[in-house]
């Protein structure tokens, strides 16, 4: 099990979770995405501290560390055999920068760990005990330094809201069906396809719960065992993870997935307006869910929240530099199309072309791209587009002083002898990895 899963009931450990890749935790990302939502990021110099709270199978925390030698990297789950695995990779690949530590979460709050500069925690906030959530924040009220970036990725109302019933459901097979946890889950999703084909209420009245079911149907049993397993999961109300967070000094600023961070591409036209009238924070937030049906969310928190003013504002996002990925067009001869959870959004030809023509010669500043028509006037609408096309795959931001390809390298050859890991390449020019092929 991982971290979440240190409250399901049950020996689940012959249930093997997979591996997952998180680019929206990479410190490279976080920077250049809490730039752009105008405040001050921490500064990526050598020496920067990262931890990921609940890492399971560490890849994220490994891809971070390789690609990214100027930083520090902690790792920190329950699991003692997902630990001692990752420690291994990690030693084979020579990565000396990260360290992985084998504690509950709530023993890591209260230990002498020092400041970070990112702390991020994806899968476990919806999954574990009010204890454990209490953990999570008291670990970022001590040990994110002033100014550093919480990412907490999460299941959210209303989209997840109806998965709570077949859940329910699944968590109940892994206490009473016989046989090892992957076979009793496997029962269970039987039972919620024949529920589901003979019309009862739930998938009759709710067409989104039958998507959801078809989703799990996909996945391995040992992912379902760890994912829909527990006693403690339900998903969670944006309003009271902000005010959480607040009870850690830490204000709201915004989402890790830069999609969400722009309205015109991320909630319907009609209620665009509506929402501008709302106050930031969780009253916003939770219409802004409600208006997206919104089932995972990645809120980023800063501690003493850092706003730039505006000049200072251009000026950081002047800096950054961004690359064209593998696969990104060079030339466009329409509209960009964007698949979104409001449905199909078009990126504008007219915006979009002229970035991805540039960044297709050679990696460029922000403000070099700000000179490029139509942004010369309009550097607002150079960072949304810039935004957008860093949530497509096209571009990213990339690291300010690049080590070398060695570490990546060493890991690469590691996770490639291993099976069931994400088909991934790591660049070290953007601090980060994308997927040789899209997962599905």
């Amino acid at each position: 099990m991982n971290a979440r899963a240190m409250d399901i009931d049950g020996d689940a450990a012959d249930a093997v979770y997979p591996m997952h890749f998180h680019r929206e935790q990479m410190p490279t990302w976080l920077h250049a995405t809490a730039t752009a939502l105008g405040v001050r990021a921490p500064a990526l110099v050598q020496g920067y501290r990262w931890c990921e709270l609940g890492c399971g199978a560490g890849l994220t925390a490994l891809v971070a560390a390789a690609c990214n030698p100027a930083g520090r990297f902690t790792a920190v789950d329950v699991d003692a055999a997902q630990i001692a695995r990752a420690r291994g990779l990690a030693e084979r690949a020579g990565l000396a920068n990260l360290e992985f530590v084998h504690a509950d979460l709530r023993d890591f709050a209260d230990a002498a760990h020092g400041a970070f500069d990112f702390i991020v925690c994806h899968g476990v906030w919806a999954w574990v005990s009010d204890a454990v959530r209490a953990a999570i924040v008291s670990t970022v009220a001590r040990h994110l330094a002033p100014g550093g970036i919480a990412a907490i990725g999460y299941m959210s109302h209303p989209g997840a809201s109806q998965l709570q019933a077949a859940q329910r459901l699944l968590h109940e097979a892994t206490r009473h069906l016989d046989g090892d946890a992957t076979t009793r889950m496997t029962t269970a999703l039987a039972l919620l396809r024949d529920l589901a084909d003979s019309g009862a209420g739930l998938f009759a009245e709710h067409p989104g719960a039958l998507r959801q079911l078809e989703a799990m149907e996909r996945e391995t049993p040992g992912y379902l065992v760890h994912e829909f397993g527990g006693a403690h999961w339900q998903p969670q109300h944006a309003a009271e993870v902000i005010r959480a967070f607040a009870g850690a000094g830490c204000g709201f600023i915004g989402s890790a997935t830069p999609i969400e961070n722009i309205d015109a591409l991320s909630v319907p036209a009609a209620l665009q307006a509506r929402l501008r009238s709302l106050p930031p924070g969780p009253l916003a937030e939770t219409a802004r869910d409600i208006a997206r049906n919104q089932s995972l969310r990645r809120d980023l928190f800063q501690k003493d929240t850092r706003r730039l003013d505006d000049a200072t504002h251009l000026a950081a996002l002047d800096a950054l530099v961004f690359a064209a990925l593998p696969g990104a067009p060079d030339t466009l001869d329409d509209d960009l199309h964007f698949d979104t959870r409001i449905g199909p959004v078009h990126g504008p030809r007219e915006l979009c072309a002229p970035v991805l023509a540039r960044l297709a010669q050679a990696p460029a500043q922000f403000a070099q791209l700000r000179t490029l028509a139509p942004f010369d006037a309009a550097p607002g609408l150079l960072n949304q587009t810039l935004q957008a096309l860093t949530w497509a795959g096209l571009v990213h931001a990339c690291v300010p002083t690049p080590g070398g390809n060695a570490p990546a390298d060493a890991l690469s050859r590691q996770l490639a002898a291993l099976p069931g890991v994400p088909a991934l390449a790591l660049v070290p020019a953007i601090g980060s990895a994308t997927y040789r092929r899209m997962p599905t």
